[in-house]
């Protein structure tokens, strides 16, 4: 009668060899060319087949991620910004570690999925998912203005400009005011426009 360990051996014997994701997957490095203020990436095709993702899906993290409008020429991508080949090569190795590998057994074999809002990324090798989320661009909130179009504040003129404009300051921002030519002085000044850091005003008596 065989031993135990003899026949854990024959068995482990006839299993096939477990293959490693990480030997067999390599994504190529980005192949680019300038073009005006354009970047092109010639071989972005040959990229996407390797991680078995969409071109659309590809394209448009880049475009996010660099905040610029990317579109499809295949088997090229363009991207609307003058890029380096480090930068995308980082942002193609963040898109595979986020939509690609598996946070479980670290192989390739995955696949998205939607369910509702959500997007998982579903391993093919050991069943593990988990969720992925797109990262939103917000866009800069422009800084608000001290003052506002149409109100009357109280102002002293610091200084006066070459056209007889007098000039005051409120939270720094500068304010030329008509009919006010006369330093150091007090008055009441009605805004009338607002213009990037400068704006205009009136007197008001």
């Amino acid at each position: 009668m065989s031993s135990y360990e003899a026949l854990l051996e024959r068995a482990r014997a006839k299993l096939p060899p477990v293959q490693t994701g990480g030997e067999r997957f390599q994504v190529p490095e980005p192949d680019i060319m300038t073009d005006g203020k354009n970047t092109v990436i010639r071989n972005f095709q040959e990229i996407t087949g390797v991680l078995r993702r969409e071109p659309e899906h590809v394209i448009g993290f880049l475009a996010r991620e660099f905040g610029c409008p990317g579109v499809l020429d295949l088997p090229r991508g363009v991207l609307k910004s003058r890029l380096t080949k480090e930068q995308i090569g980082q942002r193609v190795r963040d898109y595979t570690a986020k939509y690609v590998i598996c946070s479980e057994c670290k192989r390739p074999d995955t696949h998205l999925k939607k369910e509702g809002r959500l997007t998982l990324l579903v391993c093919e090798a050991c069943g593990a998912q988990r969720p992925v989320t797109v990262r939103r661009v917000l866009t800069p909130e422009k800084p608000k203005t001290p003052v506002v179009v149409g109100e009357v504040y109280r102002l002293v003129i610091e200084d006066v400009g070459r056209r007889g404009d007098g000039v005051a300051k409120k939270e720094g921002f500068v304010i030329f005011v008509t009919g006010a030519n006369q330093r150091g002085v007090t008055i009441n000044a009605k805004i009338t426009k607002v213009l990037g850091n400068n704006a205009y005003a009136v007197v008001q008596p």
